[in-house]
């Protein structure tokens, strides 16, 4: 009823209504005071025991119910950790570099202000017993010409495709399988032939014989189910089976232990005792070191060796090929490239080393990048019309040329005709030393000194007469030859009054000689029409470079002119100088630890007996020299 009246009051009269809120205002009030004496007695009074026992099983149950929750979050990360650790281990256990990096350089090394002279001394101690055997040095230390060429060296490394050695990679990989094939066929003919011996007519012998290709060829082909679908892989075999069956019927043996032993890496060794503290040896002067890299990084290495009383260059199977070449043709003139950091700088260093070691004479002139740009400044010779002299250049070759070879300079003198050649008559009246018919090379070598004018005179009339006579050998070695193929860096207004044309380096006194033995051109299509002005006895030699501004187009149009003429010209050769073959690499490794270079020189030979660290250095560095010692070091 009541929520009846409160849903319609208006139904009321006046004074019903007046009656009804009084008595609805009174009910209000009643309900309110039995709320709160609801409330208050709540509040007062104790819980009874079945009370209390559900309260308190009530709160056992939260409190369980939160330890199991606590309990499932540790096995949940319990679980996690042993799933991240099984992770780790999978991952240390497989083949390659591995993850946790030996050389890697902590927040802590970073922060460090340790320097290299707060690490310990190094000492012949550190080294370790497999790297002592790897590292072979040639007893004479440097050896002669004629030892180099005929030493049993190991075989250089596969063309690699990814320098553009498509067609070589290609045919390297025939011969290897061909090879390959050849070696498994001699595992398996042997027992099959020796029972066809024993076969009594010669009609079973040919059935055999002609069973035996199919048996042979079917059996490789399910043991070698990919290198059987080539299809050149039946020739091979066959090929195999015919060598085999020819090597029985002639009665050659096929025992392993009377085959030679394979060659292995040695170096030669250029350190001179009477010279403890210099970095360049004196026999290979004037190579030095350069502040900004110089001719190839060779001397790098000595200069970051802690032990400083080794200056080691390894032997290899193309500077092999150099002095076979000078030892075979008393004329030779060698084109050396490869590409960037192969060791071309080495190569040519080895030569000198052992040409002089040998009793030539050479003229090494190994920073072509420096003498083609860095002459200071050019005149034109008084003598010659249209040729052109560098004075201090000059003067700094003939002074490399006394101090290497004036012993063996006595005794051969500039004829008069040479004299006069390179020298004007007033020149020649202020020369003391000079009789009027003929002046000794060491004289003309010190007025050089005394007089930077004639020193261009004086170079070029000691180069003549060298490459004129025939009592000693006289070898030129000339790296970074490509520089003298770019673009000039001389100019003088005699050559063109606007001073825009470069003089051509073949008019200058410095490289007439050089450039006119070997008679080369930039441009394969355009070959030098002048025939090439050979020595009398001995050799030219000359390097490329990747190493400075010099464009490829240049360089590889000046091998590949060399290549073609190489062809027709018997005095002429190419050798390319590769990437280190995988055991070479193993070799130079070794040697940076015997001679302390880099995280190699106090590790104990923990990269070297590292397979995994060795194949991640060999990868890194392409196998090359100059980015195997960064690698090392870095």
């Amino acid at each position: 009823c009541l929520g009846a009246l409160r849903a319609e009051p208006s139904a009321l009269g006046s004074s019903e209504s007046i009656r009804f809120f009084s008595r609805r205002r009174r009910l209000e009030e009643m309900e309110e005071e039995l709320s709160e004496l609801e409330k208050e007695k709540l509040r007062t009074k104790q819980p009874s025991a079945t009370e209390m026992e559900f309260f308190t099983q009530l709160s056992l149950d939260d409190d369980d119910f939160d330890d199991d929750e606590d309990d499932e979050e540790s096995a949940a990360d319990a679980e996690y950790q042993r799933k991240q650790e099984a992770i780790r281990k999978e991952l240390d256990s497989r083949t390659g570099r591995g993850w946790t990096d030996p050389w890697h350089i902590s927040e802590e090394q970073w922060m460090s202000l340790q320097t290299a002279d707060d690490l310990p001394d190094w000492s012949p101690d550190y080294v370790s017993r497999i790297s002592q055997e790897r590292v072979k040095v040639h007893p004479d230390g440097i050896p002669t010409l004629s030892t180099i060429a005929s030493m049993s060296l190991p075989a250089e490394a596969c063309p690699n495709p990814g320098m553009g050695q498509t067609k070589q990679y290609a045919a390297y990989r025939k011969k290897y399988h061909a090879q390959y094939i050849s070696t498994k066929v001699n595992e398996i003919a042997p027992a099959k032939v020796e029972r066809i011996l024993k076969l009594k007519t010669w009609e079973e012998k040919q059935d055999a014989v002609d069973e035996l290709f199919e048996t042979v060829e079917e059996q490789l082909r399910n043991q070698e189910v990919i290198l059987g679908m080539h299809p050149d892989f039946a020739k091979w075999v066959s090929d195999a089976i015919e060598a085999y069956l020819t090597k029985v019927q002639s009665g050659e043996s096929d025992d392993s232990s009377s085959k030679p032993a394979e060659p292995e890496p040695i170096f030669m060794d250029c350190y001179d005792s009477a010279e403890p503290d210099e970095i360049v040896p004196s026999i290979l002067r004037p190579l030095k070191p350069h502040p900004k890299d110089g001719p190839g990084r060779m001397v790098e290495e000595w200069e970051l060796a802690a032990n400083k009383k080794t200056k080691r260059i390894l032997l290899r199977e193309c500077t092999k090929k150099v002095a076979e070449t000078l030892e075979q043709n008393a004329t030779s003139r060698i084109l050396v490239h490869g590409r960037k950091g192969v060791g071309k700088s080495a190569v040519l260093a080895s030569i000198v080393a052992s040409a002089r070691r040998s009793g030539n004479i050479v003229m090494y002139l190994p920073d072509g990048d420096r003498l083609r740009k860095n002459g200071f400044f050019v005149t034109p010779n008084a003598q010659r019309e249209g040729m052109y002299d560098l004075q201090d250049l000059s003067q700094e070759a003939c002074a490399a040329f006394l101090a290497n070879h004036e012993s063996d300079l006595k005794g051969i003198e500039a004829s008069k005709e040479t004299m006069e050649k390179f020298f004007r008559s007033n020149q020649l009246g202020r020369i003391e030393s000079y009789s009027g018919e003929s002046m000794g090379l060491v004289d003309l070598l010190k007025h050089a000194a005394e007089r930077k004018p004639n020193a261009p005179m004086c170079f070029s009339a000691v180069v003549e007469t060298l490459m004129n006579q025939e009592d000693k050998p006289f070898l030129m070695v000339l790296d970074e030859f490509n520089c003298y193929f770019d673009k000039g860096h001389y100019f003088h207004m005699s050559y063109d009054e606007n001073v825009r044309q470069a003089i051509p380096y073949s008019r200058i006194n410095l490289f007439e000689h050089a450039l006119g033995a070997m008679s080369l051109s930039a441009n394969s299509d355009n070959e030098s029409s002048e025939a090439p002005k050979l020595m009398k006895r001995g050799g030219v030699i000359v390097g490329t470079t990747y190493s400075h501004a010099v464009p490829n187009k240049v360089t590889d149009g000046l091998v590949a002119s060399a290549q073609i003429r190489a062809l027709s010209e018997e005095s002429l050769s190419v050798v390319e100088v590769p990437r280190f073959s995988s055991e070479e690499v193993d070799h130079i490794l070794a040697n940076f630890e015997a001679i302390g270079v880099g995280n190699l020189r106090l590790d104990r030979g923990d990269t070297v007996m590292d397979q995994q660290e060795v194949e991640y250095l060999k990868m890194v560095s392409g196998s090359k020299g100059q980015a195997l010692l960064d690698a090392s070091v870095l």
